[in-house]
């Protein structure tokens, strides 16, 4: 009886480990492409935050910073995925999220400061 019961609960372990492997499924990794856009888009904008201070007011300063900012954390997200630990990877999305949504509200102000403000 003891055997048997010995053999159910070994049986029963192994079912368990296969369940849980299968529930952790890889994340897919990004394509070297998908870097390279990235890093294409991060030194457009940082060309254009560069060539264009001059005629910039500091609403568009401040919507191309953060924009900038925001790519190279997604930049480093995607890089370095493997290497950061479990307690920086939610920072990195809540700083990623803040900087564009900062973007974002920064861009309606712009637009709107340009088009409907008097």
């Amino acid at each position: 009886m003891a055997k048997q019961f010995k053999r159910i609960r070994k049986n029963i372990n192994a079912a368990h480990e296969l369940e849980e492997e299968d529930k952790l499924v890889e994340a897919p990794k990004p394509r070297p492409w998908e870097n390279i856009i990235l890093v294409v888009v991060i030194c457009l904008t940082l060309f254009l935050l560069a060539s264009g201070w001059d005629m910039m007011d500091n609403w568009n300063r401040g919507m191309y910073a953060s924009l900038a900012a925001a790519l190279i954390l997604m930049y480093v997200q995607r890089k370095h995925a493997d290497k950061l630990s479990a307690s920086v990877a939610p920072w990195l999305n809540r700083g990623i999220f803040l900087f564009i949504s900062l973007s974002l509200c920064l861009f309606g102000c712009v637009i709107y400061l340009q088009h409907f403000a008097s």
